[in-house]
């Protein structure tokens, strides 16, 4: 119970950073402030920042084998990503796609690795 209460509250996170960059993003998008690119590019690191600060937090908290953590908070943030996009954009998958997903799951795992390093 306490595990799935940890992982609800970093799914909630993830859900409220989301929506909260997603707002931003759009409020920019209105005043053409931002191109197209450079839009991309910021969701591209604000996305590896995110996983990777979820995956440290994880890390602190495991006992053992930190990888193993940011691999599971990776691939569940990655499947709620994908449900997601499906429900919302009927997008398929591409390379690219593909590609973005793993960097995530490994910013994630790179988090909780360097996490489990960082206990106090």
């Amino acid at each position: 119970m306490k595990t799935l209460k940890k992982y609800a509250k970093m799914i909630g996170l993830f859900l409220g950073v989301i929506l909260l960059f997603s707002l931003l993003l759009a409020l920019f998008n209105s005043f053409d402030l931002l191109y197209f690119k450079a839009t991309n590019t910021i969701i591209l690191v604000g996305m590896i920042l995110l996983l990777f600060i979820i995956g440290f937090e994880f890390g602190k908290r495991a006992l053992k084998q930190g990888y193993l953590e940011g691999i599971k908070i990776g691939f569940c943030l990655i499947f709620l990503m994908i449900v997601i996009n499906l429900i919302f954009y009927q997008t398929g998958f591409s390379i690219e796609r593909i590609i973005y997903y793993v960097v995530l799951i490994l910013a994630s795992t790179l988090g909780s690795m360097v996490g489990i390093n960082k206990k106090h």
